[in-house]
């Protein structure tokens, strides 16, 4: 899922779903990404009780269950829930991963993929997920890719989400994550990347109508002044680029994080 955090009075809120729903699948990468988040973390996860927080539609939740995981799943959004129960059904909660309905200690391990970035309360989030792992724990977060094949399609994304995150604590960086979860007893213990689902290549008119659709959430709540000085300037970019009907290299990578729940150290630090 791309960064966006939504804010209401001046209070950041964790983002909802429900409107990309019918699309989701199509625009994130659809059950090959699950299988690919899930084939790039199981190696790394303690066996018993899996909970993913944002599990969304279920993509990543699925791939799990395929393995013979035992799993839970929560999400903000009913809409997105009620596809990922055609995938994983009886094994999900509407929830706010900042008030879990779940008892202390109670996971073995927990997944947050592409999530983090979309919290209104990152430190309850945290607090919650030190709170019900059980010690020695482990949580795994995936966070936004990088380009691992270089285009001018792909530059100007890149200025795009640059320009962006000018504009206020959009992105949960690598290193934000690791100073928030030390505060509540979790240790980053691996750091790696790991090759993303390999989509269709696109044209600069086909990622142009991305970005005037608003397909990524990070799109969704921009103010005007923001979308004529941040947003048509990249899209007049993607236009003036030579070969407009020929598609570009899409291939992307993302980055996990790992970190063990110290069991010496009180949930919340």
């Amino acid at each position: 899922m791309p960064a966006g955090r939504h804010s209401l009075g001046g209070v950041a809120t964790s983002v909802n779903f429900d409107r990309i729903a019918h699309d989701y699948d199509a625009t994130r990468g659809g059950e090959e990404r699950g299988r690919h988040v899930a084939d790039a973390l199981a190696p790394h996860l303690p066996d018993g009780l899996l909970l993913e927080i944002g599990v969304g539609t279920g993509l990543v939740a699925q791939a799990f269950a395929a393995r013979g995981r035992r799993l839970l799943g929560v999400d903000l959004s009913e809409r997105m829930l009620a596809r990922a129960r055609e995938r994983v059904p009886g094994r999900l909660a509407r929830a706010d991963a900042s008030a879990l309905p779940l008892p202390a200690d109670s996971v073995d391990a927990c997944v947050a993929v592409h999530v983090l970035h979309l919290v209104g309360d990152p430190e309850g989030v945290f607090t919650e997920l030190a709170r019900v792992l059980r010690p020695g724990g482990r949580l795994a977060t995936v966070g936004a890719g990088e380009i691992a094949e270089r285009s001018d399609v792909g530059d100007v994304m890149e200025r795009l989400r640059a320009a962006l995150r000018l504009g206020g604590p959009r992105h949960a960086t690598a290193e934000t994550l690791r100073a928030s979860a030390a505060r509540h007893g979790l240790r980053l213990v691996e750091d790696f990347h790991f090759p993303r689902e390999e989509r269709g290549a696109l044209t600069p008119a086909q990622v142009g109508a991305q970005i005037e659709g608003r397909v990524w959430s990070h799109l969704w709540d921009l103010t005007d002044a923001e979308w004529a000085t941040v947003v048509e300037p990249a899209l007049d970019a993607l236009r003036r680029l030579p070969d407009p009907d020929r598609p570009r290299p899409g291939r992307r990578r993302s980055r996990a994080l790992l970190f063990d729940l110290d069991a010496t150290m009180p949930a919340g630090g």
